[in-house]
């Protein structure tokens, strides 16, 4: 790293370290998680963004050159590997969508409801043998083994216990399993180089690992939204009982990925939190708690969660005081800003909040308007970073430009 990048580099970490410990920065500090922006910006197709890393990742760092955020992000071309097991969670640019087309979750009950006991006695068996199978179309051989336990607690377990793999469907998996394996380390290859190139920039990485709450995973993964909303009242006590055994995981998620990265900064969407699908009793009885000690293990292992929270969150703050303090970022997508200011304002740092459809369908005046106002409002006495309220796909460039040119000319202290 020359001289200036690295000089470069220090100052922007500092920027972004002084806003989440709620300190005054020497500007307010801007970052963008920009997802598909920088495959449009570049002029290649969703399909190349998910399939040819090089080319992805060149893409992210031109718009980061370009746009210089505070922090570059991470991107995850993740259409190869997940094609080689038949990943079914998500349908895309290329398996099977148009080559033009952003990736959609395909929500269902990959988890049935009368198997929460399966789940909870073993919850890795659970995964392996019933989950794996319903998610992976090439590992359906899964399904077919005994149970893991029982193949090292006897020897003849271990003779026959990996008979499976002995047929077509057996040699079908590991073909998959092998394919995706290869082309995750190509993948890799790729995702190195482009982190040694965009700090050698003197861009610090804005996270190194990812992780959510237990009760996002357990309603996104496992039960769909429809399934755990009937849960909640037809089978409350499993579902408090699953979100605490998905803790541990969740918790090592994050530690494993901020650690391989030597990162700690640790990104946690939140889907399910929200107003629109819970009423704050439901959220203090079933989301609370295990995210609540999620975010406090975190940072008693010397992370910082940078937490999405999508929808609107405004009957959320006063919640969201019970954390440790000057350790944490909100990254919100609706909030009423100043409440948030004044009941989160020295002890939370605030994010976000921009508008996508005014990223998307406003004018370059109309951004710089809205970021003004939310400057004078969240960036008083530092905590504040100025972020569109999502990630940034199908945001415009000239918009996008304007968030960058009023940091310049308004953000200072």
């Amino acid at each position: 790293m020359e001289n200036a990048s690295q000089t470069l580099f220090l100052e922007r970490e500092k920027r972004v370290e002084d806003a989440i410990a709620c300190r005054v920065p020497d500007r307010v500090p801007i970052l963008m998680v920009m997802g598909s922006f920088s495959a449009q910006y570049a002029g290649i197709s969703h399909k190349e963004e998910l399939y040819d890393p090089g080319k992805s990742t060149d893409a992210l760092f031109r718009a980061t050159l370009d746009y210089e955020p505070d922090m570059a992000c991470p991107i995850l071309p993740f259409g190869a590997p997940m094609e080689a097991l038949e990943y079914n969670q998500l349908k895309w640019a290329g398996h099977p969508l148009g080559d033009h087309t952003g990736y959609q979750f395909v929500e269902k009950e990959y988890m049935k409801a009368d198997e929460y006991d399966a789940l909870l006695y073993d919850p890795t068996d659970f995964i392996l043998r019933s989950y794996w199978p319903r998610i992976f179309e090439r590992l359906g051989v899964f399904a077919k083994m005994p149970p893991l336990r029982n193949i090292l607690c006897y020897y003849m377990g271990a003779t026959m216990g990996f008979l499976p793999f002995g047929t077509p469907g057996g040699r079908e998996a590991l073909e998959a399993m092998q394919k995706a394996g290869e082309a995750s380390m190509r993948l890799a290859g790729v995702l190195l180089e482009y982190e040694k190139k965009v700090t050698a920039a003197g861009f610090p990485i804005l996270f190194g690992g990812a992780t959510q709450a237990p009760f996002d995973t357990l309603s996104d993964f496992f039960r769909g939204t429809t399934g755990l909303m009937m849960d909640m009242y037809r089978r409350p006590e499993k579902v408090m009982a699953a979100t605490e055994k998905l803790l541990p995981m969740m918790i090592e998620m994050a530690i494993g990925g901020a650690k391989s990265t030597n990162n700690p900064r640790v990104f946690i969407p939140l889907h399910k939190g929200q107003e629109g699908f819970m009423n704050m009793e439901q959220y203090k009885k079933f989301y609370w708690p295990t995210f609540r000690q999620l975010l406090v293990t975190l940072v008693d292992n010397g992370l910082t969660p940078i937490v999405l929270a999508e929808g609107t969150y405004t009957t959320r703050l006063e919640i969201l005081r019970d954390l440790p303090e000057g350790k944490i970022i909100f990254w919100f997508e609706s909030v009423d800003i100043k409440k948030a200011k004044e009941i989160l304002g020295g002890r939370v740092c605030i994010m976000g909040n921009v508008p996508m459809s005014l990223m998307v369908g406003g004018s370059p005046e109309d951004v710089k308007s809205y970021c003004k106002k939310t400057i004078d409002i969240a960036g008083k006495e530092g905590g504040y970073i100025l972020s569109p309220a999502a990630v940034m796909n199908d945001a415009k460039p000239e918009n996008v430009r304007a968030m960058v040119d009023i940091i310049k000319e308004y953000g200072g202290y």
